[in-house]
């Protein structure tokens, strides 16, 4: 069997591990699940945008994979989603490759290697939707591949993604034993016009390795960002991921971790802020199959005006997860009466001898806490952006080791939109 004709039979074995967002089996019980309608476009992405994708693909590997989520991709509508007020899609003209800029050792994704495209074919997932997740893999015109070697320790890679054109983004990180990574993906709208961004993020993190990931994430009140992210932990490893929404006409962050390895560490910190009319609809799972694992989810934010968000933690321990700890909390401090907060954590256990918790609150600024501040010289308006900035103050600190430029222009964009 040649290379090519094995990397399609691989290819061909998509199912190998399908992750879907909702799961709810018991032995041979399987609960009725609800479908997200769909709304076929009536100018959708087809024959000449696919080919156009591939003019900037050398890797036969890559080109193969691509026609194959390309042929998927056909066979789906775009989604209603009610929560986030859309109704359906149609896409915008397409650019075949969007610059970025990078700091750090890291491959574009036409350098990805055999390993890589087997992460493809092995892993697999619904995403935000499977209509977005096929179109940034199939429509793909920017992504990266980062493969780690065993043991290394690398210096921190900084992404930096310029939103000229619609952004479809194809990437995989594959982390070797005993290897330490840290990324960091900015998104900085152009606010110039509608912004779109869709990807498909496919990570392995192999025994003893550890990954720090933070996406800062700087949307403008046109734009879409649907941020779909698979982390595979295997035995022993780590996993710390910050995960910053500002703003958005629709920011849908995705990011599903899977526990396979005894003894993995995961926790995933958002912080969000919407004003305006945004919607900022998050979904972060976590689902649990080896013992002795632990994960965490954390997240805060703030809304004002006529925003919304919708934080979703999902915390899915199954059978064989002995000795699992999971936690899962939620808040949201509102600005505004007419600010609207959806605090929906989820947990589903199907093992004994596990520790789960979960809990979420929304809630005002206290009057005490601004009369405090008012007392000793601050307006009303400057004691609340105040308050509402210690939201963000943990993480702006956080950044400032990896350069004060990074953190400065959070903290500004924080500011001024408080």
């Amino acid at each position: 069997m040649t290379i090519t004709t094995k990397l399609q039979y691989e290819v061909e074995k998509l199912d190998t591990i399908f992750e879907k967002t909702i799961d709810m089996k018991h032995n041979n019980l399987k609960a009725v699940e609800w479908q997200v309608p769909q709304i076929q476009a009536k100018k959708d992405y087809e024959d000449f945008e696919f080919q156009s994708s591939l003019e900037h693909i050398s890797n036969d590997y890559l080109k193969i994979y691509k026609g194959y989520r390309y042929e998927a991709y056909k066979s789906w509508g775009f989604p209603k989603w009610k929560r986030a007020k859309l109704d359906g899609y149609e896409p915008e003209k397409y650019v075949s490759f969007v610059p970025t800029s990078v700091k750090g050792k890291i491959k574009g994704i036409n350098g990805i290697d055999e390993d890589g495209i087997e992460i493809l074919a092995k892993y697999d997932f619904e995403g935000a939707h499977r209509k977005f997740l096929l179109m940034a893999e199939a429509f793909s015109n920017t992504g990266f591949y980062l493969k780690t070697e065993e043991g290394e320790s690398s210096e921190p890679i900084i992404i930096n993604y310029y939103w000229k054109a619609p952004i479809y983004e194809l990437s995989v990180y594959n982390l070797r034993p005993f290897s330490k990574a840290t990324v960091i993906r900015v998104l900085r709208s152009n606010n110039q016009g509608k912004g779109f961004r869709t990807t498909s993020n496919r990570i392995v993190v192999h025994k003893n390795a550890y990954l720090e990931l933070i996406n800062i994430n700087l949307n403008g009140n046109d734009d879409i960002n649907i941020d779909n992210i698979f982390i595979e932990l295997e035995e022993n490893s780590r996993v710390e991921v910050t995960d910053i929404q500002i703003r958005g006409k629709i920011s849908a962050p995705h990011i599903f971790f899977r526990f396979s390895g005894k003894g993995a560490t995961a926790s995933v910190n958002p912080y969000f802020l919407a004003t305006d009319d945004n919607i900022i609809d998050m979904l972060y799972l976590m689902r649990f199959y080896a013992p002795k694992t632990t994960g965490s989810i954390n997240g805060k934010g703030l809304i004002k005006d006529n925003s919304k968000a919708v934080f979703r933690g999902f915390l899915d321990l199954k059978r064989g997860a002995k000795d699992a700890n999971a936690s899962e909390s939620g808040y949201t401090l509102t600005l505004s009466e007419k600010a609207k907060a959806e605090a929906i954590p989820s947990l589903t256990v199907d093992e004994n001898e596990v520790t789960a918790s979960h809990a979420a609150s929304i809630s005002t600024i206290e009057s005490e806490k601004l009369y405090y501040l008012m007392t000793r010289g601050f307006s009303l308006e400057d004691a609340k952006k105040l308050i509402a900035y210690g939201i963000f103050e943990p993480v702006v600190n956080e950044l400032n080791k990896f350069g004060e430029d990074i953190s400065q222009e959070v903290q500004n964009v924080v500011f001024q939109q408080i």
